[in-house]
């Protein structure tokens, strides 16, 4: 651990056109850092300087990162392992054994892991001992303005096709809207891998578009907040195979009246936090609580006895619940604008 870490020390000029500092002997014995070796500084937005001992576009973690694997560890005890490594920003991941073949279930969440959750990799090496999974995919080549846009326009389609398929009683479309969230986590998973690394590094969190590492932790909850808007539109497809026949196309037509407020929700709270639009956040914030209360008075003329009572209750539920994540992706907006309306005396 290095001690003493925080010093004073003067700029001097050197030569009239260059200023120089010196630095600890001690902390540069502790970093490891050799005469003649270059350093890197980075000026950052906050109008502060960075020092670095190695390349700061060397964004991700240059070892790999091994995990062993144990028999009684269960599949998805690996596979948190595994995306806690990922979003920690190792290129490399290697599963191994002490002296034992990988189990077949374990093999098995590994594969299905890269398959279905994780862009931008591959499986490079697999024998019964050892699974080295590589990292490929970094930042430039899938940005994170277009992978947020995708993750969105995923989860909004889910909203309008889980409709569909509760208003039609298509049990084969409801599993295809089902597998979509699949989708929007991958894309879930690559956005906070990107974020955990532009934390650290000014220059990936410009090529983000970001300004400073504190909104790291808004879009972290942009994020999140739009995994469990698609989560819930899953759930509605997931409740069309429970119905009985048909639901009555009185109360189809006001949940479909419903669900196009809470998308209309959603839609503007993507776009405020988009357009810095502080008023729009409000105005979301407030169409939110709209939402709310005719949710509950739609519940409470549904009667026990009716037919596909529960799953109308659960569905009604379900869009309250996208409406009040989407104000919640609204309330970053207005956090993150809130000096634009303050008047400083």
């Amino acid at each position: 651990m290095i001690e003493n870490n925080r010093q004073t020390r003067r700029i001097q000029l050197s030569g009239g056109s260059t200023y120089i500092i010196s630095l600890p002997k001690n902390w540069i014995e502790e970093l490891k850092i050799k005469v003649g070796e270059s350093v890197t500084i980075v000026k950052n937005l906050n109008q502060s300087l960075t020092l670095f001992s190695r390349d700061p576009n060397n964004d991700e973690k240059e070892g790999s990162a091994v995990i062993y694997s144990k028999q009684k560890d269960s599949g998805d005890s690996i596979k948190r392992k595994i995306i806690a490594a990922y979003l920690a920003g190792y290129k490399t991941i290697q599963i191994k054994t002490k002296g034992l073949k990988i189990s077949a279930e374990h093999s098995r969440s590994v594969r299905e892991l890269v398959r279905s959750s994780m862009i931008g990799t591959e499986i490079v090496e697999s024998s019964s001992e050892a699974i080295t999974i590589q990292i490929l995919t970094r930042l430039p080549e899938l940005s994170f303005e277009t992978a947020l846009k995708r993750m969105y326009l995923m989860a909004r389609n889910m909203i309008k096709e889980s409709i569909e398929t509760l208003e039609e009683v298509d049990i084969a479309h409801a599993n295809e809207v089902v597998n979509m969230d699949d989708e929007v986590d991958r894309f879930g998973l690559y956005m906070r891998r990107n974020l955990v690394l532009a934390v650290g590094n000014q220059n990936i969190l410009q090529d983000m578009g970001l300004k400073k590492p504190s909104d790291c932790l808004e879009y972290r909850t942009i994020i999140s907040k739009i995994e469990r808007i698609a989560d819930h539109a899953g759930l509605i497809a997931k409740r069309v195979k429970f119905i009985e026949e048909s639901i009555d196309p009185k109360i189809t037509s006001k949940i479909k009246k419903l669900s196009e407020k809470s998308l209309e929700v959603f839609e503007e709270s993507i776009d405020a936090v988009q357009n810095h639009d502080f008023q729009k956040g409000e105005n979301v914030a407030q169409k939110v609580a709209s939402v709310i209360e005719e949710e509950k008075e739609i519940m409470s003329k549904i009667r026990e006895i009716e037919k596909n009572a529960s799953v109308i209750r659960f569905v009604l539920e379900d869009l309250r619940r996208i409406a009040e994540y989407s104000g919640d992706i609204a309330e970053v907006a207005i956090d993150e604008n809130i000096y634009n309306m303050i008047s400083e005396e």
